[in-house]
């Protein structure tokens, strides 16, 4: 008989009568013998802290700031803390989704080491930011053009007169404590093309130029979007060896890869073209919507060395207004190969490639779905680590596109969830994990304290190992939002209990014949018994509704 040991954070009850316990809503839900052993980094949305939890949600450290979190936050190979921040300044003309305007950097011990304002009347840091090797910074931001210089880009004209903030980005050397020298530049400003008026610049057959940007390209409001916040970059990457640097452009649906080799002169000129851009061929007039393949995607990126797919794309594709239905999928993309300096793209055609090498879910369903933020990385055992960063859940999937792991944030604006409570407005941006080798915890306390939510019965990985035979039932997605369709392997009664023994519901299964189950159940964890017709051996599934 096939059995395999899985590791339960909350207390499993081997029989799903007799149960006395409240349900579990938020903390680490699973945590099997197949999951990636490290260490979690949890910036939640609109927090002054951030924490280093491991795979059962204890902390083993913890950071605050003076400033909510930007977004974006990492832990460096010393041990330190390079989180975005949130800061306003009183005359800056920027707000909107991921403003943050502030970068910081701490000690493991909490103490502030560094830190720099990014934020003025010209320029604002959002989302992102990206710590190099030689201690330098790539700072991800807006830069504001007037509706008058736009004008003489060759922008039509529209009733509101409104900014255009193009993507920034800027390679930051820091100074002491505070502050730094901006030792290289790139501009999307400096890369514009327009059909619209051959007496401006730039002007040029859009299809004929496409690694340049189209002014008036735009999603919003038809062909002259009302709102400044033109290309809402949202992820910054950068590869050392090719010394390349990748951005997400979410209102583009477009990932974008730029030389890092140049300096700032050489980058705003052809040498600053792109070198590459998939995602959304209709943005420069070389493919239709049945070419779209990105839909407002988030944290693109390369898949470092020595992991599976390394040197691969990873993308989160959230699938915001895709055709068919809005549905969010992680997909892998093997790029061209480099010629002469750059990535090559045949004559009329889009840049390659055509489609993803991997995909999760295969199948689209809606079932999964982040409407904005979140991300994927690959682990060290070849596993994917997924963040639905708008619900605050975290899940990693193995090769065969199993869940191994779940978790839900249990920090939301308001503080610490009560265990059993509705966790509501707890987003985050991503759930980057860290090996138990990470340079960063060498010579570290790494004793775990308590997990975050607040009055929590649950034991974190003390659990004791259950040995559980894999059942001839499965459920997909579980966790899920919305109903979760179960297999039947043969004929038999099904009946669902909640953790209290109560039954909710039951019917009758034939073989192989999918039921969709949950549509009218609260958020909970639930237990789904199935008694087959001819052998009644009965066995239990845990299903959890977030």
């Amino acid at each position: 008989m096939n059995k395999t040991l899985l590791v339960y954070i909350s207390l499993l009850f081997s029989i799903v009568y007799n149960l006395d316990a409240q349900t579990q809503t938020v903390g680490t839900f699973l945590n099997s013998l197949e999951t990636s052993e490290g260490y979690n980094l949890l910036a939640p949305n609109g927090s002054d802290f951030t924490y280093l939890i491991d795979n059962c949600g204890q902390v083993i450290n913890q950071w605050e700031s003076e400033y909510k979190v930007g977004l974006s936050a990492y832990l460096l190979e010393d041990g330190s803390l390079l989180r975005t921040a949130q800061f306003i300044s009183g005359d800056t003309p920027f707000s909107g989704g991921g403003t943050g305007g502030r970068v910081e950097r701490y000690s493991w011990e909490g103490d502030l080491l560094w830190s720099m304002n990014w934020a003025d009347t010209l320029q604002h840091q959002h989302h992102d930011v990206e710590w190099m090797s030689n201690g330098n910074i790539l700072i991800l931001g807006w830069e504001r053009h007037s509706y008058e210089e736009a004008i003489a880009m060759g922008k039509i004209p529209n009733s509101t007169g409104n900014d255009v903030w193009c993507t920034q980005i800027s390679e930051i050397s820091p100074n002491g404590n505070y502050g730094g020298e901006v030792v290289w530049q790139w501009s999307v400003w400096d890369h514009i093309v327009q059909d619209t008026d051959e007496s401006l610049p730039d002007f040029a057959v859009i299809s004929e130029e496409p690694r340049r940007f189209n002014i008036n390209y735009t999603v919003n409001n038809g062909t002259n979007g009302l709102s400044p916040d033109w290309m809402h970059s949202n992820s910054i990457s950068y590869n050392e060896s090719l010394d390349q640097i990748m951005i997400s452009s979410s209102k583009f649906s477009e990932i974008f890869i730029v030389d890092h080799s140049t300096n700032t002169e050489e980058a705003s000129g052809p040498a600053g073209d792109l070198l590459w851009r998939y995602g959304n061929p209709i943005v420069y007039d070389r493919g239709t919507v049945d070419d779209r393949k990105l839909f407002h995607q988030h944290n693109a990126h390369w898949i470092s060395e020595g992991l599976v797919g390394e040197g691969n794309v990873l993308v989160f594709n959230n699938g915001r207004n895709r055709p068919g239905g809005n549905a969010t999928s992680v997909e892998e993309l093997v790029l061209p190969e480099i010629e002469n300096g750059t990535y090559p793209i045949e004559e009329s055609l889009p840049f390659s490639p055509e489609t993803y090498t991997w995909r999760y879910p295969e199948n689209l369903t809606g079932e999964f779905y982040a409407q904005n933020v979140s991300g994927a990385e690959r682990q060290p055992n070849g596993n994917t680590l997924i963040a639905n960063g708008k619900s605050g859940y975290a899940f990693e999937i193995n090769p065969d596109k199993e869940i191994v792991f779940s978790y839900v944030n249990p920090i939301t604006i308001f503080g610490a969830t009560i265990q059993g409570g509705d966790p509501g407005n707890n987003g985050m941006f991503r759930f980057p994990r860290y090996p138990i080798d990470y340079p960063g915890f060498e010579g570290r306390d790494m004793t775990p304290g308590d997990v975050l939510e607040e009055n929590s019965w649950i034991t974190g990985c003390d659990s004791k190992v259950i040995d559980l035979e894999i059942p001839k039932t499965e459920a997909f997605p579980n966790p899920f939002t919305d109903f979760t369709t179960v297999s039947f392997k043969e004929e038999g009664v099904w009946s669902l209990y909640s953790t209290k023994g109560l039954l909710l519901d039951e019917g009758v299964s034939e073989s192989h014949n999918p039921v969709e189950i949950g549509s009218a159940l609260s958020r909970g964890c639930y237990f789904l018994r199935f008694t087959p017709k001819f052998t009644k051996n009965c066995y239990s599934i845990r299903i959890v509704k977030l």
